[in-house]
């Protein structure tokens, strides 16, 4: 990656190029693309791409064998005792959509596993009063509810005293995970313990999202069923979501295929009740879907009711047969999701204002949480708070919310401050912490924040934080004349775009603009480059400056923008430098 200039674009940003190793780019201009599309595929595929990875089919999910997974031989084993005896099964997953679409999917391929009689109980844990992860009060209800065996996802890889209490109660603990830091061990009580990344396993995607471990499971599950290729399908549109929503690698052939092919069977395929009324409130049902419908439209409806509520009404809608029925709990989701962008708005503006002129090198905030008064503070939405806030001063963000002597809070970091080493020097002040290197949880006492703060700062100024300026990088330069619908389409068949494959981003080097004018109430701005439109979303406060530029710099994504039933080309512009 080529460093460019350090000039400081209106966003405080510096950009930078991708430069793709010359082998990678000489497989990308094989693949009969242009060079436009050829430099931006070439950076993200790894270099032991194929063709499949560019255009991936179902048999890239099924050619990678779940039975490579360390234990999925002994997961299957204990599964298929199970159905066969007729013994009742404990399905306990996280309140997310990576741990909702894992159940989704453990709980459908077990009934049919099992001929449509097997006997399951299935517990989300309820983040006010359980908190996260697989907590023993879980291994006690599964007790109650005359269970033995008991089947994790997307937590349980780092909760051995719940698991270690299973197995007091003389319970079989089964565990599908993602979660594991470097060097740290599984829980030794577990019966089996599927979580690529683990030491020993040799599946060849360790980036898998626990919904994609679920998915392997369900396919190890049918092997022999004479549907499963048309039941995997179905769970590829559960697992594409969770996929989207966990922010997981998708420059991986596997991960890509699952979104890929979810995406297809999302926009085309017939629908369960439940998955219908959920497509239709989020304005996604009967048209194409993007991963970006995923994320930012099917996701944060499901999330919003562990956020705020219990995630049991995401898996009982999308249980639900009955079309009414389905309706009117999608209605019930979607009106959570309204209360939680409104209550996140003013969570961020609470957050915003206890945030310093510069800003230190590590964001630690808080307030008190009342459920039952009209504080934004709220534990359910600290993280997605801590990200937005990020974005806005370009440094680590902790948002803590307390109640009474306890404090519990979400930390979402920058490149090259990792969040678990950023707690892991705190750690004699923390009850519970963990996470991966962009986000964190932790809990403390309240008595000790002061203190907290100061260590964090102390630390991430140490690591250099808030030292360099943030960066933006962009894919190849382009000029005006080569934006067509045409590139566009070629652009877009190199997605599903996230993490380890982002939209592309073009740079326009020395371009004028007219037509420059205010949007809605003047937070965003829109103009002309060379007849195409373009939009600056939050561009709004540097419009006296685009007005003055004799030219300007663009770094834009290409977007098809649909108007009364006219589809045209559109920039949508990530950043500006004045020329």
């Amino acid at each position: 990656m080529s460093r460019e200039s350090l000039t400081a674009s209106l966003t405080g940003h510096r950009w930078s190029q991708r430069t793709p190793p010359p082998e990678q780019l000489a497989w990308a201009r094989q693949q009969g693309l242009s060079p436009v599309a050829a430099s931006v595929l070439a950076p993200r595929v790894p270099p032991s791409a194929s063709p499949r990875w560019l255009r991936p089919d179902l048999d890239v999910v099924l050619s990678h064998s779940p039975f490579a997974m360390r234990h999925m031989d002994r997961t299957i084993d204990r599964l298929r005792k199970a159905l066969r005896d007729r013994e009742r099964i404990f399905v306990v997953t996280d309140y997310d959509v990576d741990g909702t679409t894992s159940s989704l999917i453990l709980q459908h391929a077990l009934h049919l596993a099992g001929g449509g009689a097997a006997d399951l109980a299935w517990h989300i844990p309820d983040r006010f009063t359980e908190g996260y992860g697989f907590r023993p009060v879980a291994a006690e209800k599964a007790k109650e509810l005359g269970c033995g065996l008991v089947i994790t996802a997307d937590i349980g890889v780092r909760d051995h005293d719940a698991i270690t209490r299973a197995r007091e109660l003389g319970l079989d603990v089964l565990v599908c995970d993602h979660h594991l830091p470097a060097e740290a061990s599984v829980p030794e009580h577990a019966t089996a313990v599927l979580c690529p990344p683990q030491s020993g396993c040799a599946y060849p995607n360790p980036a898998l999202a626990a919904c994609g471990v679920s998915l392997k499971v369900a396919q190890a599950l049918l092997e022999k069923h004479p549907k499963r290729e048309r039941l995997l399908r179905s769970f590829l549109k559960l697992a594409a979501i969770g996929t989207v929503a966990d922010v997981v690698d998708l420059a991986t052939e596997e991960n890509r295929a699952i979104v890929a092919l979810g995406l297809q069977e999302l926009s085309s395929g017939r629908h369960s009740p439940g998955l219908t009324a959920l497509l239709e409130v989020a304005g996604v049902l009967g048209r194409p879907l993007r991963a970006d419908d995923l994320g930012f439209r099917v996701g944060p409806r499901i999330n919003a009711a562990g956020r705020l509520e219990q995630a049991n009404a995401v898996v009982e809608l999308l249980n639900e047969r009955n079309p009414s029925r389905a309706r009117d709990r999608a209605r019930a989701l979607d009106r959570v999701n309204t209360d939680r962008k409104a209550l996140q708005q003013r969570l961020e503006a609470a957050v915003l204002k206890q945030v310093g002129s510069p800003p230190p090198p590590f964001v630690v905030v808080w307030g008190d949480e009342d459920l039952e008064s009209d504080s934004p503070w709220h534990r359910g939405i600290a993280g997605i708070v801590a990200s937005r806030v990020r974005e806005q001063v370009h440094r680590p963000v902790a948002v803590i919310t307390v109640t009474g002597d306890q404090a519990r809070g979400s930390i979402r970091s920058t490149p090259g401050i990792h969040a678990v080493h950023a707690l892991d020097s705190t750690a004699e002040l923390l009850y519970r912490y963990g996470g991966h290197p962009a986000a964190a949880g932790f809990s403390l006492e309240s008595r000790h924040l002061p203190a907290f703060a100061q260590r964090l700062q102390s630390w991430a100024a140490a690591q250099g934080a808030g030292n360099t300026l943030p960066e933006h990088v962009f894919d190849c330069d382009v000029s005006p004349r080569a934006l067509s619908r045409d590139l566009f389409r070629e652009l877009s068949e190199l997605g599903p775009f996230g993490k380890g494959n982002p939209s592309p981003l073009l740079r326009l080097s020395d371009v004028s603009i007219t037509n420059i004018s205010p949007m809605s109430d003047g937070k965003h701005v829109r103009f002309q480059v060379g007849g195409h439109k373009a939009v600056w979303w939050r561009g709004g406060q540097w419009l006296s400056e685009l007005r003055n530029a004799h030219s300007v710099d663009l770094l834009v994504e290409l977007e098809e923008n649909t108007w009364k039933g006219r589809t045209s080309l559109q920039l949508k512009v990530e950043d500006v430098r004045l020329g």
